[in-house]
């Protein structure tokens, strides 16, 4: 019962910390490093991804260029890498849940699918609402989990998508 709480108090801290990461990753500044690593995340299209197998670079944590897997390392990886330092065992079973998600699942099968949708979206931030994010940045940072979008306010309500994402207009300037 205690691992069991371990993980779960280890997780809530390191979605916050993802969350936190994310939300500072979208102030455009010429100074702000997170911010010139997490463009590159926000120029690809993700509206016409079909499940599928990840590429052997994935299995790597490689994500097919230095800023995009930067991106991950930092934002996701990292806060699991720290737990499993502090205390391993609930630390490594944190890490290994990441990996199989982020090689598995997030590219196209839960993150960026845009077919995930209903009532599963307003508890893990998966499909319909991570894309949200992608066309309406002010919103829907949350990873993994949507809690923290509702604590603190940035869930984007609106249920029309435009077809266009914001940030490709800031990317261009």
């Amino acid at each position: 019962m205690l691992l069991l709480m371990k993980i779960i108090g280890y997780y809530l801290l390191c979605t916050l910390y993802s969350y936190i990461i994310h939300r500072l990753a979208h102030i455009p500044s010429k100074k702000n490093p997170l911010y010139k690593i997490h463009l590159e995340h926000h120029k690809n299209k993700y509206d016409d991804l079909k499940p599928s197998l990840p590429s052997i670079p994935n299995y790597f944590m490689w994500f097919g260029s230095w800023k995009a897997s930067l991106d991950v390392w930092i934002t996701l990886t990292l806060p699991f890498v720290i737990v499993a330092f502090i205390d391993p065992v609930p630390g490594i079973i944190l890490l290994v849940y990441h990996y199989l998600y982020e090689i598995f699942l997030a590219a196209s099968v839960l993150d960026h699918n845009p077919r995930v949708k209903g009532a599963i979206t307003r508890f893990l931030a998966v499909g319909q609402f991570h894309m949200k994010h992608h066309y309406y940045i002010k919103g829907n940072y949350g990873f993994y989990i949507t809690l923290w979008d509702y604590v603190f306010g940035t869930v984007y309500k609106k249920t029309r998508m435009v077809k266009e994402p914001a940030i490709r207009e800031e990317v261009s300037k």
